[in-house]
């Protein structure tokens, strides 16, 4: 599938890195394209042609991506290489900022660059490590030996770095958490969306006073506060609708109480064509009291 190759090679880990397809050369393709089917043997039936791989329903895959889905498909792969090349000159205006001072302690060092200009990060660690200058005032203040001041400033280096990988260990199960609490939501909300809503500066300042307070379910309770409005008036038209349902159907099974009094007649009115779930709050009343009083109401079909 060309179009695999092609993102492969565009969305390898090195730019540089090319993708096996598979063809070993040119000439086993040009005989295999060029050889003549041996024609099937008298009474022999023709095999069919096999299925294209590419094929998705009764379109391809490159007949979508060329007509139907071309211009969605266009934009993708443009904001993934925008994104992309974004990143990376990012990184490269970070590491430029900071090379004048890489090539100036390299020079104080004498450390020769590799071929390529670029400084031997390890020669030089190794160097600064090893210049005991850069330890005696502070080991003299402190009291201590200059190598007791660098293996504390090395366990100092090594704490950091795991404080670094436990926050992002930490930051990962935050996303997580967020994430199982979100479809968790969508199943009482379908139109819940978290990317949407921590978008929102509302949902994201109370979430995040939430999760520091430790409340449970802190995505739902942000979402149901930051829209309260909504839901609510959401739930007053569901209710009502709800009542007229349940309204339109009592009179329609001709709801009532027992006899009273000895009375077995049962008067019946009927209604005319009347939708029930059009009704007014006054007509509903009325319609339920003379049905609970024992009255037959109809609607005519």
């Amino acid at each position: 599938m060309p179009y695999i190759k092609f993102l492969l090679q565009l969305f390898g880990e090195e730019g540089g890195a090319s993708v096996d397809t598979g063809d070993s050369g040119t000439g086993d393709a040009d005989t295999t394209a060029t050889e003549t089917p041996e024609a099937p043997a008298e009474g022999e039936q023709q095999a069919a042609p096999a299925a294209d791989d590419n094929q998705v329903g009764e379109e391809s895959w490159d007949s979508l991506i060329k007509g139907k889905y071309k211009k969605e498909y266009g934009s993708a792969v443009h904001n993934a290489v925008a994104k992309r090349l974004k990143n990376q000159q990012d990184l490269q205006g970070r590491l430029k900022s900071i090379d004048p001072i890489v090539q100036a302690m390299s020079q104080k060092y004498g450390i020769q660059s590799n071929p390529d200009g670029t400084v031997p990060i390890d020669k030089l660690q190794q160097a600064i490590d090893a210049d005991n200058s850069l330890y005696e005032d502070e080991a003299y203040k402190r009291g201590i030996s200059v190598d007791e001041l660098k293996h504390i400033k090395s366990l100092e280096r090594e704490n950091a770095q795991l404080k670094q990988a436990e926050q992002s260990a930490t930051n990962r199960m935050i996303i997580d958490d967020l994430q199982r609490q979100g479809e968790a939501l969508k199943e009482m909300y379908p139109d819940f969306d978290l990317k949407t809503e921590l978008d929102n500066a509302d949902f994201g300042r109370l979430l995040s006073v939430l999760q520091k307070s430790g409340a449970g379910n802190a995505v739902k309770t942000a979402y149901e506060v930051t829209h309260k409005d909504e839901i609510m008036s959401g739930a007053m038209a569901y209710a009502v609708q709800r009542t007229k349902e349940k309204a339109a159907k009592s009179i329609q099974s001709g709801l009532k109480r027992p006899a009273e009094n000895g009375t077995t007649g049962q008067a019946t009115s009927q209604i005319g064509e009347v939708d029930p779930s059009k009704l007014t709050s006054a007509q509903l009343k009325d319609y339920i009291s003379r049905a609970e009083r024992g009255e037959k109401i109809t609607f005519a079909p």
